[in-house]
């Protein structure tokens, strides 16, 4: 196997396939990447509403694993979401992450640490990330909740 060189962060080097991979097709030999639109991919929706349904589940019964998984997910979709709407702040939060500083701090004081020298710049960048990523979280949430009015909606229309 041939070793790969980068040129670049290896943050901005992705692995495409296309059986997995929305957006990328295959031409006869040569790969064809299209770019996703900055919202919510059907595929990544779909996801969140079966994550929905886990959580409910796991709530339910409770599966305290079966939240965590779903509570994962959310988090996770709503990342690759801003990563593509916004990628400077999604870049910008990943920097950040790297200065969190460890050790005990004041309990009644939940925010996040960072070492001095990115302290109040990071905070801010965490604020904004924690506010887009909450707004993508609502749109899912929204977009899932019109799917299924629609649904009841359709099969109510048959009936008197």
């Amino acid at each position: 196997m041939e070793a790969l060189s980068f040129c670049g962060p290896l943050s901005k080097f992705i692995l495409l396939s296309e059986r997995n991979t929305p957006g990328v097709r295959l031409r006869s030999s040569r790969l064809v990447i299209q770019a996703l639109p900055p919202g919510p991919t059907p595929d990544e929706v779909a996801d969140y509403a079966r994550a929905q349904a886990q959580y409910r589940s796991g709530l339910a019964s409770g599966d305290g694993d079966l939240v965590i998984k779903a509570t994962d997910t959310f988090s996770l979709i709503a990342q690759e979401v801003l990563s593509r709407q916004d990628p400077r702040l999604f870049d910008a939060q990943v920097v950040c992450e790297r200065y969190l500083v460890e050790g005990p701090h004041d309990p009644g004081d939940m925010r996040t640490t960072y070492q001095p020298q990115f302290g109040q710049g990071c905070r801010r960048i965490d604020w904004r990330y924690d506010q887009a990523t909450i707004a993508i979280r609502r749109d899912l949430e929204a977009r899932i909740a019109a799917a299924d009015r629609a649904t009841i909606a359709q099969a109510e229309a048959g009936y008197p």
